[in-house]
């Protein structure tokens, strides 16, 4: 069993869990996800790995409280165990070489970003961190990316944090300051991460963006994790989660997000009810 060994909130619907997964911890690579279920009849759901302690033997996963699913591990507490929690799964970030990069989150997706940050800042990388939200009750990881970032803009959509704007203002204000690139690496919502790159393609940028689409055995045989990337169909679970931004077919992969608009609706009021049973 998984034990619990820290949680806390970081936001009104963002949460942190340090999971106790030796045998995970001990292989972990920043860009890696796990696949866990909460409870024995509970649905798997897959993350990607925040942070881990390799000397501690623990794994941080930080998820958005949205769903059933995650309404439901959000009710287990410090001392309670995970039914299941599976990985390092997928292909870990590629960081060797490169000597300058901008990291870019959006919302949750700055749980992705930052451990990327993390060890290109440990290896020598300059790194230029922008991290985007709604409002200022949204900022998260504020703290750490200051930590391992030689540059850091936060950005708020209604400016009542950092710069008002959106991240993409930040990056090519950066760009247009003189900074050379090696690569920009982008990670949140889709929406996001396509004018990410539809910017950095206009400058010539290298950019990797972090793909989580539908998942479920996280071993590339249900099909469910396709996207198109350059004509041609991957899995994000095993060819993945990281592609080229510039070859990502976000058009289809932000339709396919929504066929089970409808089912996830009824599975969080579901939750919700039972949520207030239990209570």
């Amino acid at each position: 069993m998984y034990r619990i060994v820290r949680k806390q909130s970081l936001n009104p619907t963002v949460a942190m869990m340090e999971i106790e997964a030796p045998l995970i911890a001990r292989k972990a690579e920043p860009g890696q996800f796990i696949i866990f279920r909460a409870k024995q009849d509970s649905e798997r759901i897959p993350l990607t790995i925040a942070d881990f302690d390799r000397d501690k033997g623990t794994v941080t996963i930080i998820y958005q409280i949205v769903g059933g699913s995650t309404m439901e591990l959000d009710t287990l507490q410090e001392g309670d165990c995970l039914q299941d929690f599976v990985g390092p799964l997928g292909r870990p970030s590629e960081t060797e070489g490169l000597k300058k990069v901008a990291v870019v989150g959006g919302g949750v997706g700055c749980a992705i970003a930052y451990p990327i940050a993390k060890k290109l800042h440990s290896m020598g990388c300059e790194v230029h961190s922008i991290a985007g939200f709604r409002s200022r009750d949204l900022v998260i990881l504020e703290d750490s990316f200051r930590e391992v970032s030689d540059e850091l803009r936060i950005m708020t959509d209604d400016g009542s944090y950092g710069t008002k704007g959106l991240v993409t203002d930040a990056l090519e204000a950066l760009i247009q300051q003189g900074n050379q690139y090696d690569e920009v690496i982008a990670i949140g919502p889709l929406i996001m991460m396509k004018f990410v790159c539809l910017l950095t393609k206009k400058y010539q940028i290298k950019t990797i963006v972090s793909m989580n689409p539908i998942m479920i055995d996280g071993t590339g045989m249900c099909g469910g994790c396709r996207l198109t990337v350059g004509g041609e169909t991957k899995f994000a679970c095993v060819d993945g989660p990281d592609f080229d931004g510039h070859l990502v077919d976000f058009d289809e992969a932000m339709h396919r997000g929504t066929i089970y608009r409808e089912f996830e609706a009824h599975a969080r009021e579901a939750s919700c009810n039972l949520l207030k049973k239990e209570g």
